[in-house]
């Protein structure tokens, strides 16, 4: 079967690997789409290796074992491994229903936003912010496709969200996906941190701050925005060199600094399985992202244009059915 492979920094192909191999307990699917994620996006740089962990497909094979899943079923989930790295860039993959987590999908949505793994990241990482009164004042830092998804969760918690990009274009995006107030970072200290003098007392901010936009400078904004004995969340995973930011600011401030990318497996299995429930009955009005498609010869293109995307698309997927072709927006 056909994988794509990174067999040098910045520089993948399509290679022949073996079949996987099926148990009684397994399901054997032939993958559609593969989510293209940040997260990967610094080994992609630097290292040869596999990627891809974000999979959706249709089972093509049904072990005697396996209950309530048949051939034809469109799925996605969490299987192999969620983790980035992971490799899941391949034409076939073999899933064991006891070890992983293999979610039959809704038919009345599209495939496009059913790649359910960064959606479970999504419901996890919201899940751990402190707002739970009503009205609670949030502010999300970083307005692409992981930012308005956790705006538009934000809201469904009752919310006042503002979000705060350095980009125009993500600005908009923002406020298409429910925030009440889309600024840029000066606007945003200015009318909720700094004094008439231009100060900055530590009283002042937000008690929440989720921060998604994976630079040095974006956390450091976030420090700057979250209020003394507030909430630091931060959902991006920064790979690569190491991040300076104000710790003497973190510890004056005493802010509760987490990290709510998922570590905790019992979250991201009931955050995939809310993620489908929530879209299915329209709880959760996450449809019809610009995404863009690639072809599988076309990995390294959709890499590169993770850095310029904003304004044309929130997500990329590849096309793990079309070895070749033109990239096209759906």
């Amino acid at each position: 079967m056909k994988a794509v492979v990174t067999i040098a920094p910045k520089q993948s192909v399509i290679k022949e690997v073996p079949n996987p191999v099926m148990d009684d307990d397994s399901v054997k699917i032939k993958l559609k789409y593969c989510g293209v994620c940040h997260s990967e996006r610094y080994d992609w740089l630097h290292h040869a290796g596999a990627y891809g962990h974000e999979p959706m497909g249709i089972i093509v094979e049904v072990g005697k074992n396996v209950k309530g899943l048949t051939v034809g079923d469109r799925v996605s989930g969490l299987w192999g491994s969620n983790m980035p790295g992971t490799g899941g860039m391949v034409e076939y993959a073999v899933a064991n229903v006891r070890q992983s987590t293999i979610i039959k999908l809704p038919d009345q949505i599209r495939d496009e936003d059913l790649v359910v793994e960064p959606l479970a990241c999504l419901l996890s990482a919201v899940s751990k912010a402190k707002c739970s009164m009503p009205g609670t004042k949030v502010c999300v830092v970083g307005c692409g496709y992981m930012g308005c998804g956790a705006i538009s969760l934000l809201k469904l918690r009752g919310c006042y969200v503002v979000a705060v990009d350095i980009r125009e274009s993500s600005l908009r995006d923002a406020l298409a996906y429910g925030a009440d107030e889309a600024l840029t970072p000066d606007e945003a200290l200015n009318r909720y941190v700094r004094d008439s003098d231009g100060n900055c007392p530590i009283e002042a901010g937000f008690e929440c701050v989720m921060e998604w936009a994976e630079t040095n400078e974006s956390l450091d904004l976030a420090i700057q925005l979250t209020k003394m004995c507030g909430q630091l969340c931060v959902g991006a995973y920064h790979t690569g060199p190491q991040r300076e930011v104000n710790v003497q600011l973190l510890g004056v401030k005493a802010i509760d600094m987490h990290h709510t990318h998922p570590r905790e497996n019992d979250l991201l299995i009931t955050g995939a399985i809310h993620s489908v429930e929530m879209l299915d009955r329209g709880a959760w009005n996450f449809k019809n992202i610009p995404t863009m498609v690639y072809p599988m010869n076309q990995f390294d293109r959709a890499m590169t244009e993770m850095e310029t995307k904003y304004g044309h698309h929130l997500k990329a997927l590849i096309n793990m059915e079309m070895a070749d072709g033109e990239p096209y927006l759906v």
